[in-house]
């Protein structure tokens, strides 16, 4: 992977450079179309082709109002494809390293699901949400720890973060552009974790409060 998340494939490269290139060339020709509409003299236009000709017949104002809307109207589809090219993906495929027989790639977003399950693993981690973002050929990785009220939370997060290097360095061949950061939260412990409430012993019926036990009178 390239930076901001392209492609190293050369070809995939051209041919974002082409539509790039191709898209600020249409943008001139609109913008130079609305210039020659609005600002070129009776001389200018003599010495044009079929441009110049087009623009001596339709010298009006209606016709450089039309000129002008679908100049601008190509601008915006230009300026369409050029922010559609350039921004990136938010899945980028990440190169594995050390692969010798042939070319493997995994996206970021199996590498979250990957660092997720194994940040779970981690004692007293109740849940892990990971950020994954590519720079250039290493990836970032943030994690979002939800540990319970036991938590250790310094000893939580460096074996969390230990175990997300190993695993993304060693096991998946993807290096890190920095060690991985932890951002800790306490997670509210769910109902059924706590011991159920003993009964409540039954409240004994009005009539048999007011009964009164017989006595025997001598």
């Amino acid at each position: 992977m390239s930076q901001a998340g392209f492609s190293e494939d050369p070809t995939d490269q051209a041919n974002r450079f082409a539509l790039v290139v191709a898209a600020l060339v249409i943008t001139f020709l609109a913008l130079l179309v609305v210039l020659l509409a609005w600002g070129a003299a009776a001389g200018s236009i003599a010495r044009l082709s079929d441009l110049a000709g087009y623009l001596r017949d339709h010298n009006n104002r209606e016709a450089k109002l039309m000129v002008t809307l679908g100049a601008a109207v190509i601008v915006l589809l230009m300026l369409t494809v050029i922010i559609a090219e350039v921004t990136p993906s938010p899945i980028a495929k990440m190169r594995v390293r050390n692969v010798k027989a042939g070319d493997a790639t995994i996206t970021t977003t199996e590498i979250a699901a990957r660092v997720e399950a194994e940040a779970r693993s981690v004692p007293h981690v109740r849940d892990c949400e990971a950020i994954v973002a590519t720079h250039g050929r290493r990836v970032d990785v943030v994690l979002d720890l939800h540990v319970d009220e036991g938590a250790d939370l310094a000893q939580a997060a460096e074996a969390a973060c230990a175990r997300v290097q190993a695993l993304t360095e060693g096991q998946m061949g993807i290096e890190l552009a920095q060690a991985p950061r932890a951002r800790m939260h306490y997670r509210e412990l769910r109902l059924r974790d706590e011991p159920a409430a003993a009964p409540a012993a039954p409240r004994p019926s009005p009539t048999a409060e007011r009964e009164e036990p017989d006595q025997e009178h001598t």
